[in-house]
């Protein structure tokens, strides 16, 4: 007999329909586009990355997530030089969750302990680029691993180009991120599926999200200034990016996940609460919907206090928003989750 929330049971989502819900219409009115660099940035990165990695598996499972495609996805309109480095922060992403979490890439998946010492190298690396006085770490970079390699350009382009403020939130973020994996991968190996409100807070660190839009001041030419990023406003606006982007990644990403299978996905742990797939689907978007209006009441709020600072604050909004869209152009995009459907207008289904 299949345990309800197992392994076993997230399986039992093999070969049901899944109808994705209209991400379309409550989006129509945000920002969307692709960068014009998108096809030599491609080039460039899967250039180095191939330098990085090597010919293999970890490249090929790289690749197909086209780094390239969601940066410019996300930010249509960055410079070169940010898209650059932009590239390079999700290549880093990619390869570090890869290389603890694939298990066709690595045995850390189920080795509590090499992943314990993976995460504190990270950490380390992190600390030696980002923290005001990092502690002294002896570091050969040729003896490093490829995914800790792939942080020293990011490290080191943020060390130099970003306020103590800016790099404050960017090493909060990523602390939060190797953390929240911790707990996810306890979550995984405990057998038991997380109840919803358990892994929404958690899924707000595994995204990795947050780094990203902690440097998409940066990213985009914009100082808000310490008072103006830790506003409660600004604050639910970044929440709530990171929220939407996260969830409305588990909707695309679950196919793939099954294939090891995972249950830490918000549809996933629905199914188990309600075990009827398309109930799940439904539910995770109305938490789409409810944070979609919360991200917009909370940009509305933030534009209202900070009058003086409209231009910078709203170009940083739309980016905000920018990232959700792009995120759904991307998915619909990459090799990684071969959807195969080119909309989500709440007519479109795959087989799981």
């Amino acid at each position: 007999m299949v345990r309800l929330g197992s392994h076993e049971y997230v399986q039992t989502l093999r070969g049901q329909t899944l109808r994705f819900p209209n991400l379309d219409f409550p989006l129509k009115d945000w920002p969307k586009g692709l960068s014009p660099h998108y096809e030599d940035l491609r080039m460039v990165q899967h250039t180095e990355l191939r330098k990085l990695v090597g010919a293999g598996k970890a490249y090929d499972v790289c690749a197909a997530t086209d780094c390239a495609y969601l940066v410019a996805a996300w930010f249509p309109n960055a410079s070169w030089d940010a898209l650059r480095l932009a590239s390079q922060i999700i290549t880093f992403l990619y390869l570090w969750d890869d290389a603890i979490d694939s298990p066709e890439l690595t045995d850390m998946v189920h080795d509590l302990g090499a992943s314990h010492r993976f995460r504190q190298e990270t950490r380390d690396q992190f600390n030696r680029y980002l923290a005001d006085e990092p502690a002294p770490v002896e570091a050969n970079d040729s003896q490093l691993s490829p995914p800790l390699r792939s942080f020293i350009p990011v490290g080191e382009a943020l060390a130099f180009r970003t306020t103590k403020g800016q790099r404050a939130q960017i090493l909060s973020e990523l602390h939060k991120y190797v953390d929240a994996c911790e707990y996810e991968q306890l979550s995984e190996l405990s057998g038991q599926a997380p109840a919803i409100e358990e892994y929404l807070r958690r899924r707000m660190g595994t995204s990795a999200v947050g780094f990203v839009v902690a440097s998409l001041e940066y990213i985009t030419g914009i100082d808000l200034g310490d008072m103006i990023r830790s506003d409660e406003y600004v604050k639910a606006v970044f929440d709530e990016t990171v929220f939407n982007i996260a969830i409305v990644n588990d909707l695309f990403s679950l196919r793939r996940e099954l294939q090891h299978p995972f249950y830490n996905n918000a549809v996933a742990v629905l199914y188990h609460q309600y075990q009827e797939l398309q109930t799940a689907v439904d539910e995770t978007y109305r938490i789409i919907l409810r944070g979609i209006e919360q991200l917009e009441d909370a940009g509305k709020l933030a534009l209202k206090r900070f009058p003086e600072r409209h231009e910078d604050l709203s170009a940083w909004i739309e980016g905000c928003k920018n990232m959700c869209t792009g995120n759904v152009l991307w998915s619909l995009h990459n090799a990684r989750y071969a959807l195969g459907v080119k909309a989500v207008d709440g007519t479109t289904e795959i087989t799981i």
